[in-house]
């Protein structure tokens, strides 16, 4: 499978409290007319901009380890390995909300309206971040019902930049799934343009082979341990750090 696929679910403007909370607002927090104003004119601005559109490219575990090397800069040890090794079947993805998004947000941030522009941004992220999970979901719905995987099997994304899988392996990823097709673009810092772009592999496979702990050393510098959310969300609860297999440790 290789496909560009429309995301149209994502020309739509996330609710206002997701909005907030982009912001760092909790839900049910009081904010001021001029606060619940730039919601909406962020909103409206989004859905007036965004252009998303994704695409996927099926690969196997010996392609994709190969891709995975990169420059050789990868943490190690890291998960990813075993996890795609655990998997039944892997696809490389990327998806963007356009370039008129990026444009509309430097220009805010250049004109000197910072308080717009940090909203359209927290909404760009926000969406660009959902086209990832959209994109798994698709992939897991284009997959044959063979009994090849177990019931129950969820699809999660990684990235280039996280959990120890170097930036620099966008170059070997963008050369095998070519996203140019979606006018998606690496410069030389490995650097996605338009920069409200997300791309990685989709790992499909039981929830189990997706929960590890987080005590590698890259995870000393993680702000955000959003590994916890996903993981939860594939297995319903936070893995101990006793639960996930060693087997990237041979």
């Amino acid at each position: 499978m290789r496909g560009r696929i429309g995301l149209e679910d994502l020309k739509q403007a996330p609710g206002r409290d997701t909005v907030l909370r982009t912001q760092g607002i909790p839900k049910g927090y009081q904010v001021s007319e001029r606060v619940e104003a730039l919601v909406e004119q962020a909103r409206e601005l989004y859905e007036a901009l965004a252009r998303p559109v994704g695409i996927i490219a099926d690969i196997s575990l010996t392609e994709f380890l190969e891709v995975y090397e990169g420059d050789g800069r990868n943490a190690d040890p890291s998960p990813l390995p075993g996890i795609v090794e655990n998997a039944r079947c892997l696809a490389l993805f990327a998806a963007t909300l356009g370039e008129p998004i990026g444009r509309k947000i430097e220009e805010l941030f250049r004109c000197g309206d910072a308080a717009l522009g940090c909203m359209l941004d927290g909404i760009a992220s926000e969406r660009a971040d959902r086209a990832a999970s959209l994109l798994g979901q698709a992939f897991g719905e284009s997959l044959p019902d063979d009994g090849e995987l177990d019931s129950g099997a969820s699809v999660l994304p990684y990235s280039p930049g996280y959990c120890g899988w170097h930036v620099s392996g966008q170059r070997k990823l963008f050369a095998f799934l070519e996203p140019g097709d979606i006018d998606i673009e690496l410069n030389s810092s490995c650097l996605m343009s338009p920069i409200k772009s997300v791309s990685g592999v989709l790992v499909a496979g039981r929830p189990d082979i997706h929960a590890f702990n987080n005590e590698f050393e890259f995870c000393l510098d993680c702000a955000t341990r959003e590994c916890r959310k996903r993981i939860a969300s594939t297995t319903g609860r936070p893995p101990t750090n006793h639960e996930w297999s060693q087997a990237w440790k041979s």
